[in-house]
């Protein structure tokens, strides 16, 4: 199964068709396909203020990972916190064509009005909940940096499936952080007092927001997350 691990307009005289929450003229939007579909990869900005989000989208062997970032204001309590979407079965076309089980869409271009083109994702059903059904998004690409979306010590472990040759060295304590950085990365809540939490309550970028963060995994994630505790339990 392939995985885009990965955190999208028609103007105002069609359908709705928006960039950073702005309607843009869908006449100005043209196929972008580039010579290797590597090229695809990178960070795709959807919307502005509290309606952003990011699509991550990466090529790791016999994967692809996309993954859409977005946050939100919880409900019982005034705490900003994020979720993600974890994309499945994701097919890029020799066209263009993007297609999931969740979202689909085209790899476009759109000419600006100083005739620079932008490169980005189209999705033709958006997860930004303000916009309505049968209205587009456009997402911007930037490039991917894998240090501002991956923290921690073993990011590799998100970003690639692992081989036993990899751990084989390793100390049972580092391959239990490693596994547990994986769902931290997440937000995921620890037990009170127990050695994780007080582990990842040092580290500055983690935020402790779910009690359980299963759905976010990628592939890769839960493929290394297995991986790991079969070494474990020997």
């Amino acid at each position: 199964m392939r995985i885009v691990f990965l955190m999208f307009f028609i103007s105002h005289f069609a359908l709705g068709q928006y960039i950073g929450g702005q309607e843009i003229d869908s006449s100005k939007l043209s196929p972008w396909i580039p010579k290797f579909e590597i090229e695809y990869s990178g960070t795709y900005h959807f919307g502005e203020s509290e309606s952003e989000s990011d699509f991550i989208l990466f090529f790791s062997k016999d994967c692809i990972i996309g993954q859409v970032k977005m946050g939100y204001w919880a409900e019982n309590a005034p705490q900003w916190k994020y979720k993600y979407i974890t994309l499945t079965n994701i097919t890029i076309g020799k066209n263009g064509k993007f297609t999931s089980d969740q979202h689909s869409g085209w790899f476009m271009k759109y000419k600006s009005d100083s005739g620079k083109y932008i490169k980005g994702l189209k999705i033709e059903n958006p997860w930004t909940v303000w916009i309505e059904d049968n209205k587009f998004e456009f997402g911007v690409k930037t490039p991917l940096n894998f240090e501002h979306n991956y923290y921690g010590k073993y990011t590799k472990a998100s970003i690639k499936k692992l081989t036993l040759q990899e751990l084989k060295d390793m100390s049972p304590q580092d391959l239990k952080l490693m596994r547990n950085e994986i769902f931290a990365r997440y937000g995921y809540t620890f037990k009170k007092g127990g050695a994780m939490e007080k582990y990842f309550q040092k580290q500055d970028w983690y935020r402790p927001e779910h009690s359980d963060v299963t759905k976010f995994l990628t592939e890769i994630e839960l493929y290394n997350v297995d991986l790991i505790q079969k070494l474990e339990r020997k």
